[in-house]
């Protein structure tokens, strides 16, 4: 193993020299290779004059980090080292934090050119923790710039934010600009890829940091502070340090980014040249709209569900067979964890996209351990199987896409309540004991829909079954829509919206659209609606999907007629 030793000698500017001799302490051994794996040390805080030590993993050969980071200071100092590169930076801000003025600063990391001629540059933002101003400590926010290397030197290239699908997932990791969406957006922008706070390299969430905070309060009230009104505060910040007040930029919001278009166009369209939204049209009452989404939504999966066993009917049988051993067995995965019935159906999740038919298929073809002797009965799943099903699931390494996704849909006062799970209660066609009691019952799947259940069948979300049981019962929320600026709405704006959308139904979209410009003299939104496409347009489909939403708003696409 290499270790280094990393003596980070720190001050802060503060009214508590108390806490000097704390910061002093900031001498740490790094074990930079640990079972392949680099280890990030970084400090998130919460209250002032607290601090604490958090820990999460990050690929091999890429960075390490040491840092503090405190209510009243925000980082106070940290270490940046490339193990791939024998030098060491420092990245130093020494900031008063909260009541003292503003306490947020950029830095620029690496920058590199991919294929395709797209360069991209690393951008690091110390932003407020808590965008009120109050003394509520700091977190970095990273944004991964792009641009054709033909284009790098334009000033007066225009720029698009992305704001990714979730909540709890980074943005994607670019690969090559010669395909998808991202071709269309470079063809006239420099684009900006966000991973959104606390996903991605952007003071990530996972079940090891939230497990060494104080307790599930304290837990669920940085949780809180992980939703799209405050993701659009940093987008703000961000702009002005990056572009300059005056100047706006485009914003394409796919699925959950979407909400958070919404979320924009409601706290900040002063920002905003153009605003794009595919499959995202959020309902935007006030309160909890969970329920009338849940409800919804077991629609569209009890109908994907019939369609993909009328195309491959095989796999009625396949499915009783699986559910009927785990439901009788549940079965220890190879990674910790159980896999039980109800786990098992939550693989429904990808029948929404374009191909997830084909790739449900490919997973239950050969699901069954192969004995030398195909004579030998009985049946008992295999390995491989049981590492692909877990494999499907980003629940454990993502965990704000479970602990925060029901709280997506509250806005002002009223808690969801675990909605995804009373709403199943309703249906008895998603009961699948019912279902097996009947020869020829199909067992419906389910699909983006958190229970409570999950905190016991998943290894690493247990620790966090409190907090997420606090989450649901939070009654009193900060607003994201503001539906008198979204009436008032001056920012042009198109959305597709996909028929028969697994996740964001379409019916609650078109409700949704039906608010934004609709007073005399706004900016209507365009809208298309299309069967064309799944969920997953913006990936099965990217530049096509675009190139339209662009000529829709320039006038060069009559959508609609």
């Amino acid at each position: 193993r290499i270790r280094m030793v990393v003596m980070a000698q720190t001050l802060m500017l503060t009214r508590r020299p108390t806490t000097m001799s704390r910061v002093m302490h900031a001498a740490r051994t790094l074990p930079l290779e640990q079972q392949g794996k680099s280890f990030f040390l970084a400090h998130h805080a919460s209250h002032a004059g607290r601090f604490r030590q958090f820990t999460w993993e990050g690929r091999k050969g890429g960075w390490s980090r040491v840092g503090l980071m405190g209510a009243a200071g925000g980082m106070i100092g940290g270490l940046v080292l490339d193990r791939q590169s024998p030098s060491v930076s420092m990245s130093m801000s020494m900031r008063g934090g909260g009541e003292e003025g503003s306490s947020s600063s950029h830095r620029v990391g690496a920058e590199n050119l991919l294929p395709g001629g797209m360069i991209t540059k690393e951008h690091f933002f110390l932003l407020p923790l808590r965008h009120d101003h109050s003394n509520g400590g700091q977190l970095e926010v990273f944004v991964r710039e792009l641009v054709l290397s033909k284009n790098k030197d334009r000033a007066d290239l225009p720029s698009l934010v992305f704001l990714q699908g979730g909540p709890g997932f980074q943005a994607g990791r670019p690969v090559t600009a010669e395909s998808g969406w991202m071709k269309r957006a470079l063809e006239e922008y420099r684009v900006f890829l966000l991973d959104q706070r606390g996903t991605g390299r952007s003071s990530p969430i996972t079940h090891e940091t939230l497990t060494m905070m104080k307790d599930p309060g304290e837990q669920a009230e940085y949780v809180s502070l992980m939703r799209a009104d405050n993701i659009v505060k940093d987008c703000e910040e961000i702009r002005k340090m990056l572009l300059g007040s005056d100047t706006k930029w485009t914003v394409l919001g796919q699925s959950f980014g979407g909400f958070c278009v919404l979320s924009y166009l409601s706290l900040a369209p002063q920002g905003l040249k153009e605003a794009i939204i595919t499959g995202g049209l959020a309902p935007v009452d006030d309160g909890c709209t969970a329920d009338e989404v849940y409800r919804a939504t077991y629609d569209r999966v009890a109908a994907r569900s019939e369609k993909f066993y009328l195309k491959y009917p095989q796999h009625v049988a396949t499915v009783r067979q699986i559910v009927e051993l785990l439901d009788k067995e549940p079965q220890r995965l190879p990674g910790g964890g159980v896999l039980t019935a109800r786990r098992f159906l939550q693989l429904g999740l990808c029948l929404g996209s374009g191909s997830g038919f084909e790739h449900m298929h490919y997973l239950l073809e050969d699901p069954w351990l192969r004995s030398s002797d195909p004579s030998a009965g009985g049946k008992r799943l295999s390995y491989s199987f049981l590492k692909a099903v877990e494999d499907e699931m980003s629940y454990e390494t993502n965990p704000l896409y479970a602990i925060a996704h029901e709280t997506i849909y509250c806005s002002g006062v009223g808690a969801s309540k675990w909605s995804a799970q009373r709403i199943m209660q309703e249906r008895k066609d998603f009961d699948y004991k019912e279902k097996l009691r009947d020869p020829k019952g199909k067992i419906y799947f389910t699909a983006e829909h958190i229970f409570d259940w999950m905190y016991d069948d998943y290894l690493h979300l247990q620790g966090l079954k409190p907090v997420a049981a606090l989450l649901a019962s939070k009654q009193h929320w900060t607003k994201l829509y503001d539906k008198e600026r979204l009436n008032a709405c001056q920012v042009p704006t198109a959305a597709a919206v996909y028929y028969d959308d697994m996740y964001v139904e379409r019916r609650l979209s078109e409700q949704t659209a039906q608010e934004i410009g609709c007073l005399p003299g706004a900016v209507p939104i365009k809208t298309w609606i299309t069967n064309e496409y799944q969920h997953s347009a913006i990936r099965d489909d990217g530049y096509r999907v675009l190139d339209v939403l662009l000529g829709m708003l320039r006038g060069s696409k009559q959508i609609p007629s």
